[in-house]
């Protein structure tokens, strides 16, 4: 089962890409996201187009309409997080556009919960390509021990080596090694084995802890 999260605007293909992408099956839910008590005709146009195809397309699938507060930012990010947080099976987060006072909040909502989140992605206005996401975990912040190393390796272009981050910074491999542990299950790097030699690269996550 999936559930499809996402913002909508007047323009109904900006939903449906991603899930036409993605797939459609009979339990699956697209849950999206409106001001409370909008008026607009053009969205109200667009909701029904989402509902149409998502009938023709799965048969038993259900799409629901959630109608998040504007008056209050703090509320509307409480609100997009209870969605969130309320989702069954995997996770698609769709940020489609919409009212900027829903986008905004959903986009903070999702950086607050990126393990909520299985899939994120975006419709480009420049080319109208879809981009998967990757949300950077800024809820995890690496502990002080481990910073230098952090620092270094933002500042190296391209990832670098383990033996190369024990030389510049004058740590033993093996505290490199544990640091390098501590700050993937942080999420603030990626590692990975080329032969014998284990590389590293900080995430965006790791490049805005520092």
């Amino acid at each position: 089962m999936r559930t499809y999260v996402s913002t909508i605007g007047h323009y109904s293909p900006r939903v449906m890409r991603p899930i036409l992408n993605n797939g459609l099956d009979a339990d699956d839910v697209v849950v999206l996201l409106r001001p409370r008590d909008d008026a607009s005709d053009r969205a109200a146009s667009a909701i029904q187009d989402v509902e149409q195809t998502v009938n023709e397309l799965g048969p038993g699938s259900e799409v629901v309409v959630e109608e998040i507060s504007y008056e209050a930012f703090e509320t509307a990010v409480i609100e997009c997080v209870d969605v969130l947080e309320a989702a069954d099976g995997t996770v698609v987060l769709n940020f489609d556009g919409g009212p900027r006072e829903i986008f905004l909040p959903l986009t903070v909502a999702a950086i607050a919960r990126p393990t909520v989140v299985d899939l994120a992605l975006q419709f480009r206005d420049v080319d109208e390509e879809i981009e998967e996401l990757t949300l950077p975990n800024l809820m995890s912040r690496p502990s002080d021990a481990t910073l230098d190393t952090l620092r270094y390796l933002v500042s190296v272009d391209g990832g670098t080596t383990l033996p190369r981050v024990s030389d510049e910074t004058d740590k033993s491999r093996s505290t490199v090694g544990r640091h390098l542990d501590a700050l993937e299950a942080d999420g603030a790097v990626e590692t990975w084995m080329e032969g014998k030699t284990r590389h590293a690269a900080p995430t965006l996550a790791g490049q805005l802890h520092v």
